[in-house]
């Protein structure tokens, strides 16, 4: 990841890891919890929910910055951009509609780009 320039960054995910691991650690929210014998539907439907991915999100923060301002606040920013060059300048007319899909991951960060874009 590109973000993870440090050997610390590297030390500090792979410790993060090894206690979440032997539980030391609370585990990523969108992981599976097997030991509660979820299902995988029960899972799948956990992924989709808007809470899940925040707490997801809040997890790879704290467990590695690095890697998550590289999977998650760059692609955010590529994914808000894209969606910018979809409209092609027509940002002004009331009957252009884009869809942009992205992961629940990363919804709120594409929505508050698109905002401070918007308000400009």
């Amino acid at each position: 990841a590109r973000s993870m320039s440090s050997p610390i960054d590297w030390i500090s995910l792979g410790t993060n890891i090894a206690r979440e691991s032997v539980g030391l650690r609370e585990p990523d929210p969108i992981r599976r919890r097997r030991r509660e014998e979820e299902s995988i539907v029960e899972w799948a439907n956990r992924r989709r929910n808007i809470d899940t991915a925040r707490a997801s999100r809040l997890h790879g923060e704290g467990m590695a910055p690095g890697i998550s301002r590289a999977m998650v606040e760059e692609r955010d920013e590529r994914f808000a951009r894209s969606c910018l060059e979809a409209l092609g300048g027509n940002e002004d007319d009331d009957a252009t509609v884009i869809v942009c899909v992205v992961g629940l991951v990363h919804l709120d960060g594409v929505v508050e780009r698109l905002k401070r874009v918007e308000s400009k």
